[in-house]
């Protein structure tokens, strides 16, 4: 392993400590600012700003929630007037999202808080520092991505291929 890199701390940033605290603080300032929404409803509402109406599974792709998590937010934000819902008339399946009147108001303040929360947690780096962590941790996302259309080992490939045998000798 490469001795100048700290494992314990890129475990950490990517096992979601750094974003669990950046949620803690942005929770605390939304409050103290009488914002009455979470951190992982900010997440679907600006996701929801930037595409204006979208699917539930399109802000579960884009924010990485799960479908029960979204779902729970989703309630939330309709039950406070954040957000409607509505089914699609071609796939009555899927739900659509559209931020309203009182959403985009909440979003303009919440905005404003989560800018001062995040300038605040990047203070005393670089703009270089922080485009190339950001550039790293996007090649991190895409390596993710595409771990799924990744064969198996060689040697994974060979012990599945020993396992299908055994089991092929004891149903003799």
């Amino acid at each position: 392993m490469d001795s100048s890199i700290d494992y314990r701390l890129v475990f950490a940033l990517m096992s979601g400590k750094v974003s669990n605290a950046l949620n803690r603080k942005l929770n605390e300032n939304f409050k103290k600012a009488g914002v009455m929404i979470s951190a992982e409803q900010w997440n679907v509402l600006l996701t929801l700003t930037m595409r204006e109406v979208a699917t539930q599974q399109q802000i579960c792709d884009d924010t990485s929630f799960s479908k029960t998590t979204m779902t729970r937010l989703v309630n939330q934000l309709v039950e406070m007037k954040i957000i409607e819902r509505y089914k699609s008339r071609v796939d009555w399946r899927s739900n659509y999202l559209r931020i309203t009147k009182e959403g985009l108001a909440l979003r303009d303040q919440a905005q404003y808080i989560a800018l001062k929360t995040l300038k605040s947690s990047l203070r005393g780096l670089t703009q270089e520092e922080i485009s190339a962590a950001q550039k790293g941790l996007n090649t991190v996302m895409d390596n993710f991505n595409r771990q799924s259309e990744v064969a198996p080992p060689e040697e994974i490939t060979e012990l599945m291929k020993f396992f299908r045998q055994r089991k092929k000798w004891r149903m003799r």
